[in-house]
């Protein structure tokens, strides 16, 4: 049972990853002036965002599952993981309201950058804290 709970966590945060990259990818045309990419970028930026809100909730219910089957790591990061994911619902609710309201594509790019390294590096950090290091995902490099 452990090993699938950490399994559709890893799954989860690969398709995140995936996602990051291509709303990275995104936010990177979009900082050189192409213009072209600016409403995939708006709707990329909030299915992010929707995608995160909807992977908390996941993580918080499968750390329970893991804390609940002995699994200390789990156990030990719960409470912090829940207090993490209150203010990082914050973060993405203004997140949400800048990319509806940032006018120049430049700046918004920017926004969108910052968000997905800042979730990137968390996921990384979620990984470790939760499986050790050897068994967290190799974090996605982002060109730019």
């Amino acid at each position: 049972m452990v090993e699938e709970i950490k399994n559709e966590m890893i799954g989860q945060h690969h398709l995140l990853r995936a996602l990051l990259v291509n709303v990275g990818d995104l936010a990177e045309k979009a900082t050189e002036g192409d213009f072209s990419c600016e409403a995939a970028l708006r709707e990329g930026a909030h299915k992010l965002s929707e995608a995160l809100q909807s992977h908390m909730g996941d993580e918080e219910r499968l750390l329970e599952k893991l804390a609940e089957q002995g699994h200390s790591p789990a156990a030990r990061n719960l409470e912090d993981f829940k207090h993490n994911h209150v203010h990082q619902r914050e973060i993405l609710a203004h997140f949400d309201m800048r990319v509806d309201s940032v006018q120049a594509l430049k700046r918004l790019g920017e926004i969108v950058k910052a968000m997905t390294h800042a979730v990137l590096l968390d996921m990384e950090h979620e990984e470790t804290a939760i499986f050790g290091a050897a068994e967290s995902v190799s974090p996605v490099v982002q060109t730019s």
